[in-house]
């Protein structure tokens, strides 16, 4: 369902993305992708129709070549990005089920919408001109672990207010979980005798915050096995 903000995107996209800048925009990107001059769109908001598995036009493997193609070719005009966002709204609608939206800092379902475009932009800015052969999904998870991350931060501040314990510093040692206090204290005990600065957050993120490697590793821009041996050279400086 359509909140406000996703409808004024729609109702945005209809003007930009049918606009001259659009139709130079679309061209100059099929000039430089193979992918996208083959789908013949003359604007944006074409190409932007072709990626939708309704139109029938690609399968969703091809899809996301086209995608990650745009990605690549972001910095060739401002509007690419946005074509980006607009074809990655289906997926910011879906974040609403993955994400506990009552349990966050946002008033509405709204406000987490406009959050998830924003984290969206973000990203799409920050990553433009780079070949991520799965930009969809990598686009989507990096939007989704800005907004978890800032719903367990309201789960604490919360917590903290009404001085019940949260949820998170209850799981057992069984599940890899310690308190927040706990472990932090450590980690800063352990960095204060030789234990990095980032191998202490890759341990703290994916031991408190609940995020996994490859969330972390998306949100840090690294690989996921330089997050994994990081934390294994944190865990093994802890228990040294």
């Amino acid at each position: 369902m359509d909140s406000p903000t996703i409808r004024r995107l729609r109702i945005e996209w209809q003007t930009l993305g049918t606009a001259a800048a659009s139709r130079s925009a679309c061209h100059r990107l099929a000039e430089l992708e193979p992918v996208v001059e083959h789908l013949k769109a003359q604007n944006l908001a074409e190409l932007v129709d072709a990626l939708s598995l309704s139109s029938g036009r690609l399968s969703r493997n091809e899809a996301a070549g086209v995608l990650s193609a745009m990605l690549r070719g972001a910095k060739v005009d401002p509007l690419i990005p946005r074509a980006i966002i607009q074809t990655l709204i289906p997926g910011v609608l879906a974040l609403s089920s993955r994400v506990d939206v009552a349990n966050g800092p946002w008033c509405d379902l709204d406000a987490f919408y406009a959050e998830a475009v924003s984290a969206l932009w973000e990203l799409t800015n920050r990553w433009a001109g780079t070949d991520r052969p799965y930009a969809a999904g990598d686009l989507l998870s990096g939007a989704r672990t800005r907004l978890r991350t800032l719903q367990l931060t309201e789960r604490r501040h919360r917590s903290r207010q009404s001085d019940t314990p949260d949820a998170l510093d209850n799981l057992a040692a069984s599940v890899g979980r310690s308190g927040e206090e706990l472990l932090a204290a450590a980690l800063a005990e352990a960095t204060g005798n030789g234990l990095k600065v980032a191998d202490a957050a890759v341990l703290y993120a994916t031991r408190v915050l609940g995020l996994s490697v490859t969330e972390v590793a998306d949100l840090a821009g690294v690989p996921a096995g330089h997050v994994r041996r990081r934390r294994r050279y944190a865990i093994d400086r802890l228990v040294a």
